[in-house]
């Protein structure tokens, strides 16, 4: 039986860390020279201190420290490896963004994180058929395979879209929202705490990195949360609901997903390393509409609620139409951008 007093109480421990941890990672930053400076792809004006990340970890560590003292059933190595392998992660992002990290080194590193959580259980080792019923088992190697996929896949999306005020950390917190909801509907006292810690660590984040950001989570919190939320989706309580764990942060994280594959695309149609970072991204292209900088910022938000009220309706109709729907919403979405691509191409002419 879930104890709600336990979940609120979690959710405000990730909630209170966070929101007074991150002004004092601030004041550290700024006297350590720990900042993002402006310049390139980069959208501020002015030297940005970094370290928010650490203190989105450490509240999330915080708060899942004290479920595990009042929750006994969450206990297990499942948290071992969450914490390990979100340190991991967490130090790889700070060493990127204190002394810099050549991209493929950080990559590795990634892959080195994700191994971690499939050693501790976090694996994807069967779907269901969406069609012909059944489950479609995979075989060791394909499963270790697909659920590093899964997890880098995810973790470099929530990274790449980092690049407006507040975008990384409010994306968060919706598809974590709509993971909580899911999960409470269907037990899962695991993923239940783990959604209420990511919840409150963003928002206690949050409130200052909304624009005008004052800190900037860098790419230890950014890779923290898109890890976080990859180990959400491979949590399952039943064989009839891996698929469906798969499909909602898949729909919920819409748009850093498309951006992110699109942005590889893009650059292995140019011949270029899908490393090399540029201001082709959706955050980018919609200052380039005209939009500003909270009006992207919003904008994303409320098709990210959209996205995650329909990853949510997944959980509610069979597999088979939910799986017609995912289709019908990528098609949709690759529909959007190309239709985004068309009115840029319209204010490039007008200029």
């Amino acid at each position: 039986m879930i104890n709600y007093g336990d979940v609120f109480f979690t959710f405000a421990i990730a909630l209170a860390v966070s929101f007074f941890l991150t002004p004092f990672m601030r004041r550290i930053a700024l006297r350590k020279g720990i900042v993002d400076r402006p310049g390139g792809r980069k959208v501020h004006k002015k030297p940005i201190p970094y370290l928010g990340g650490v203190a989105i970890y450490l509240a999330f560590i915080s708060a899942l420290f004290f479920a595990s003292c009042l929750e006994e059933l969450l206990r297990s190595e499942y948290l071992v490896g969450l914490f390990l392998g979100g340190t991991f992660i967490v130090v790889i992002g700070l060493f990127d963004d204190i002394k810099g990290m050549r991209p493929s080194l950080k990559f590795l590193g990634q892959i080195l994180a994700a191994s971690i959580l499939f050693k501790y259980g976090f694996r994807i080792e069967y779907i269901l058929n969406p069609f012909a019923g059944g489950i479609i088992h995979f075989p060791p190697a394909l499963s270790f395979f697909v659920t590093l996929l899964w997890i880098v896949a995810l973790t470099n999306a929530i990274n790449l879209i980092d690049g407006l005020d507040g975008l990384a950390a409010g994306v968060a917190i919706i598809a974590s929202s709509v993971l909580f909801i899911v999960s409470l509907q269907r037990s899962n006292l695991l993923a239940i705490f783990i959604c209420v810690a990511i919840m409150g660590s963003s928002l206690g984040f949050l409130r200052y990195n909304f624009h005008p950001a004052r800190i900037f989570m860098g790419d230890a919190g950014s890779m923290l949360l898109g890890f976080l939320l990859a180990a959400l989706g491979t949590i399952g309580v039943s064989k009839g609901m891996t698929a469906v764990t798969l499909m909602v942060p898949l729909v919920a994280l819409g748009i850093p997903t498309y951006d992110t594959l699109l942005a590889i695309f893009r650059r292995l149609l140019k011949r270029k390393s899908i490393f090399i970072a540029n201001k082709k991204h959706l955050h980018h292209r919609l200052l380039d509409m005209g939009l500003s900088h909270r009006e992207a910022v919003l904008l994303v938000y409320f098709v990210s609620i959209y996205l995650g009220i329909m990853g949510y309706l997944f959980t509610l109709i069979p597999l088979r139409y939910a799986f017609i729907l995912l289709i019908l919403l990528s098609m949709g979405t690759f529909a959007g951008m190309r239709t985004l691509g068309f009115i840029e191409r319209r204010i490039s002419r007008k200029r």
